[in-house]
Order: C-alpha cells, then sequence, then structure tokens
C-alpha cells in the first residue's frame, strides 16, 4: 500500500488541511489500520477517507461548497490569513490555505445547525430491494467496491461528523446535502457512538469501538427504516451485518448502482 501526500493544487480537498493518496490497499483491515494509524497520531482532529468513485465524489464536492456558498469569505477577518491568500494586497476570491480553514468550518456549521434528525428522516429517501442487495455486498466485501484510490484527510474538528465540512458532499436533489448528512453522522455517533470514517459519491461509512447491544440494534435500524422510508424486513440483512461487525456503509444518495 503506497500512502503519498498531496501538495495544494493536487486535490480540491488538499488546500486547506493535509490530504494523503492511498493506493493499493490490500484490504479493508488494512485500510482501517491506516486509518487508526493516522488517528491515533493527529489527537485532537479528525480522519476522514473518501470511498466510492473518487472522481464523481469530487465533482459534487466542489458543487456542494459553491451551492451553499461554504467559501464565501464576506464578514470575516482576513487580516490573519497566510500571505499566499492573497494577490497585490487583496484575497485571491477562494480558500487555499490552511489559515483559511475555520471560514469553511463556520459557513458550514451556521448551515448545519438548522437541520437535526428528524429533517432528515423527514427527506423522502427512498431503498429498492436490489440496493439493499447492494449494499449488503459492499458491507460483507467493502475494498470491492470502494474505489482503487482513497483519499485521507486531517481535518482540524474533534469529531467525524464535523469533518463533514472537509468533504462537503450531496449535491443532486434527490440525495442528502452536507447538512443532512451531517445531522445523520451526528446522530449514529451520539446515540450509538459510531464514527462518521469516510464519504464518498454515494456511501457514508461508520465505524465504532464496540458492537451494539439488543436494543441498540432495535433503535438503529428504526432509525434507517425512518432514514429510507421502508419496512423493517426489506434490511433485515443489513442490520444483521451491523449487527455482526463494528463498521458499516449506507447509501445517501436518491439511488445506488
Amino acid at each position: 500500500m503506497q500512502v503519498t501526500p498531496l501538495k495544494p493544487g493536487e486535490s480540491s480537498f488538499a488546500n486547506l488541511f493535509d490530504i494523503y493518496k492511498i493506493e493499493g490497499c490490500a484490504s479493508f483491515n488494512d485500510l482501517i489500520a491506516l486509518y487508526n494509524k493516522f488517528r491515533e497520531n493527529n489527537r485532537g482532529k479528525s480522519v476522514l477517507l473518501t470511498l466510492d468513485d473518487l472522481g464523481q465524489a469530487e465533482y459534487t464536492s466542489t458543487h456542494a461548497k459553491m451551492m451553499h456558498d461554504l467559501d464565501d469569505t464576506e464578514g470575516y477577518d482576513l487580516s490573519a490569513l497566510d500571505a499566499a491568500a492573497f494577490e497585490n494586497g487583496e484575497h485571491i476570491g477562494y480558500l487555499s490555505t490552511p489559515s483559511e480553514f475555520f471560514i469553511r468550518k463556520q459557513n458550514f456549521l451556521k448551515q448545519a445547525g438548522n437541520v437535526d434528525y428528524t429533517d432528515v428522516s423527514d427527506r423522502g429517501l427512498t431503498i429498492e430491494e436490489a440496493e439493499v442487495r447492494l449494499l449488503t455486498a459492499i458491507n460483507t466485501s467493502p475494498m470491492t467496491y470502494l474505489d482503487k484510490q482513497l483519499l485521507l484527510g486531517v481535518v482540524p474538528v474533534e469529531r467525524g461528523y464535523e469533518a463533514i465540512c472537509g468533504f462537503p458532499n450531496g449535491y443532486f436533489s434527490g440525495d442528502l446535502n452536507p447538512f443532512e448528512n451531517y445531522a445523520l453522522a451526528k446522530r449514529f455517533y451520539d446515540k450509538y457512538g459510531y464514527e462518521l470514517f469516510g464519504i464518498g459519491a454515494s456511501l457514508l461509512g461508520f465505524i465504532g469501538s464496540k458492537g451494539l447491544g439488543g436494543q441498540q440494534i432495535r433503535e438503529m435500524a428504526a432509525d434507517l427504516m425512518a432514514l429510507y422510508d421502508t419496512q423493517e424486513g426489506i434490511l433485515t440483512k443489513l442490520i444483521e451485518i451491523i449487527k455482526a461487525n463494528n463498521y458499516f456503509f449506507i447509501k445517501y444518495t436518491e439511488t445506488l448502482q
């Protein structure tokens, strides 16, 4: 497995915090071991991976940032920013240095504060039986479905759900938007102790330090049924996999293919 730090400009994510490119990862266990190593070496920050379809994830993230004005500098004191953020004494018009991350974070959290899990479950996201089968396969054998090239970001926030501001995704009208993804990820952390560890073009990935008890599994099943507006039976196999592992993947998009 090769882990290579990216320079600013090598990815749309590589300007505001440290980003690493991962190639040749042989197993999901190896990927999680790498994730845990970066977490251990970056206490006080969060580690977030890209998952499926990196190119599409970068495309939709870029448009999500623009749609929600997440890089808008209006109203912020720019006097302490890195000199590289300016040209001829003027701010260059987009966020390009780690010194500007606070702008992205504050813009994101201001909007995320207006969304809770009720808004997410009322969103009208649905899931077809074929998508459940695909999600079951993804959860059973993740590396078969994750991109061959992944990015790992060390985002200067304390919790995984906050790290979405570094990789904001959810652009199309039928998908959960970045703030709904934040509310969903916060719900799974606050209620079940599952941290968001990855976001892709269609998938969210969660990891916990321990398994869930029977009551928590039933409550999580109820949350997933509410999320996808479906009955328990269709999600039985997926719930069984979540029960057996300390990680799981779900979709946040209108369709999963």
